[in-house]
């Protein structure tokens, strides 16, 4: 059994357990010699003599250390690494722009450095600088779908991630408060889904760019786990990573009250951005293992008043929301019994409500320029995937709907259906009400359509998941879908973006692509998904492929069933949702966002 991660890592397990040994064993025997890594436990191989050839996997390569977290004498790279040095030599021969980074809205980390710019030190490394450079000035504006001043990247994630970059600093005073080891976290996340970015735009050192981001995927892991059992020694519950998969990096506490806000604050950021890097980097391997664990701590959070500030209650929401996104293509959902406890199911019980704390009366959840949907939306959407796994139950039992089930799915097909936007009550800043639709502001444009496509994609999913409908119904649901992504993506082009602001969430898109019909029907689905691709964040690449596989599917079998049956019917049936197939052959979770 070799790791799982970067693909040339072909180290055994008994190999791992050997190099951490090593490593021990070199700390404990030689303190007075400089620290090293053996193994997938660094990040930038090197020979130790330039003349030598690549160690093999066995080897003891001299590596770079780049946990130097709490370690101030030891430097961020390897000046020696032939590799780094390259990649030293591109960034730094390119032009940077100047975009100082600044704190905003509140004091996010009272007690850390309060000023944060490109100058400092550690970000006077090549390298280092070009990331950042490019998450603040991409990364940051192409991974929201609407443009909007309280952009999480932005105002939240990139402060957090300089105060951790400011622990890496050995002459930097952090007050009478250490910097958290969770801000350490965000700053490596955000190298590595910088680097991850990159890969598209330098192609011709993809592999050098990929074991970059991987090394700081790694640290991120390692500095996530630290940050979880600094308050306390921690209940865990999966404590593991290390870029690979596998188990979680992720873990919950067992008394939360002794978190500050700022901690709390830090470590949710952490978790997110994290996934945000798992999104970026493609293969969504271990998203899920973060939402798991911010859903845990959330669970904690709303048992503690204390902790109810507006900025934890919009990153709880934020990763409540992406935990229930990830649930509609989960092929691995509980299957539940209906009961008449049940029946509520559009959130009239207290216990809906706590799993899932969508505010439809307020305006502050940030939902509509984080991913696009409405409160409203977000709860049909939970209340869609809850009921189906009510009917999974019955289904796969061969057992009859109880009566009460099947009213509950009726009632939740009629609120979808009357569902409109001027039901929301949504800041003014994000829709234009306007009727004649000649706004030129361009956020409120982008908001109506995404939401307008949730909307529609919310009716594929249901009939999709729960009763079907008539073949036409839903190709005008599929139509409607595509009419709203791609006026997206024509507002854009006409403010004069290409493909570096704002990229679409791509959930609506995938549902109701993957349930196109042959012929033109997928026209506008290829010219999309191809267009989507420039955007340059690796899950869509995933996405893309899942979709055509699910054609592949759907033609195939529609092409046995004509030869068997001369298209009389009867033949093979198309499974619905056309991903599942797909999704189960592979054995991959996907998040579509």
């Amino acid at each position: 059994m070799s790791l799982e991660g970067l693909e040339t890592w072909t180290f055994q397990l008994d190999e791992v357990d050997q190099q951490l040994l090593d490593i021990e064993a070199h700390e404990d025997n030689h303190d007075d010699l400089p620290c090293f890594s053996t193994g997938p436990f660094g990040v930038f191989p090197l020979p130790r003599k330039p003349s030598d050839e690549p160690p093999g996997a066995g080897s003891q390569p001299q590596q770079a250390d780049l946990d130097s977290t709490r370690q101030h004498d030891a430097p961020l790279f390897d000046q020696d690494d032939t590799t780094l040095e390259a990649l030293r030599d591109i960034f730094s021969s390119e032009t940077l722009e100047e975009h100082p980074l600044v704190v905003r809205g509140g004091s996010l980390v009272e007690n850390f450095p309060s000023r944060f710019d490109m100058e400092s030190g550690l970000l006077q490394e090549p390298i280092v600088r070009r990331l950042m450079d490019n998450y603040v000035n991409v990364c940051a504006k192409i991974l929201p779908p609407l443009p909007h001043p309280e952009n999480l990247y932005s105002t939240i994630y990139v402060p957090q991630a300089m105060a951790g970059a400011s622990s890496l600093l050995p002459y930097l005073d952090h007050g009478p408060t250490e910097v958290p080891a969770s801000n350490e976290a965000i700053f490596y996340a955000v190298l590595a889904t910088s680097a991850f970015h990159l890969r598209r735009d330098k192609a011709e050192n993809g592999l050098e760019l990929d074991v970059l981001a991987r090394g700081f995927r790694a640290k991120a892991f390692e500095s996530l786990q630290k940050a979880l059992r600094e308050p306390l020694e921690m209940e865990t519950f999966g404590a593991g990573g290390g870029g690979g998969g596998g188990e979680a990096a992720t873990t919950t506490t067992r008394d939360v009250s002794s978190f500050s806000d700022v901690h709390l604050e830090a470590i949710l950021s952490a978790m997110l951005t994290l996934t945000t890097m798992d999104v970026m980097e493609g293969s969504m391997s271990e998203y899920w293992i973060h939402l798991g664990g911010m859903g845990r701590l959330a669970r904690e959070l709303q048992r503690e008043e204390e902790h109810a500030s507006p900025r934890i209650a919009r990153l709880i929401t934020m990763s409540t929301f992406l935990s229930t996104l990830a649930s509609t293509t989960s092929l691995e959902l509980d299957e539940l019994p209906w009961s008449s406890a049940e029946q509520h199911y559009y959130g009239d019980t207290r216990e809906v409500m706590v799993v899932r704390g969508y505010d439809v009366s307020g305006r502050d959840s940030g939902l509509e320029f984080a991913y696009g949907i409405t409160p409203r939306l977000a709860n049909l959407m939970h209340h869609i995937v809850t009921l189906g796994q009510h009917i999974s139950y019955y289904v796969s039992r061969s057992d009859a709907f109880p009566p009460t089930l099947i009213s509950a799915c009726r009632r939740l097909s009629e609120d979808i259906s009357s569902w409109s936007i001027e039901s929301e009550p949504v800041a003014e800043d994000i829709i234009d009400r306007d009727p004649s639709g000649t706004g030129t502001d361009l956020t409120p444009q982008l908001a109506k359509h995404h939401i307008f496509a949730f909307a529609r994609a919310l009716r594929v999913y249901y009939h999709t998941r729960i009763l079907p409908c008539r073949p036409s119904e839903m190709h005008s649901h599929i139509s409607e879908v595509a009419k709203h992504l791609v006026e997206i993506e024509e507002l854009k082009l006409r403010a004069g973006y290409d493909h570096n602001l704002c990229a679409t969430i791509t959930w609506p898109g995938f549902v109701a692509s993957c349930e196109a019909e042959r012929g033109p029907h997928r026209d506008v689905w290829y010219k999309w998904w191809t267009g989507m691709l420039q955007y340059g964040i690796g899950n869509i690449t995933e996405l893309w492929q899942v979709v055509q596989e699910a054609w592949e599917l759907k033609d195939n079998n529609d092409n046995d069933n004509i030869n068997m049956h001369g298209g009389g019917g009867g033949g093979i049936v198309n499974e619905v949702p056309s991903w599942v197939p797909v999704l189960r052959k592979r054995g991959q979770h996907i998040l579509a966002v």
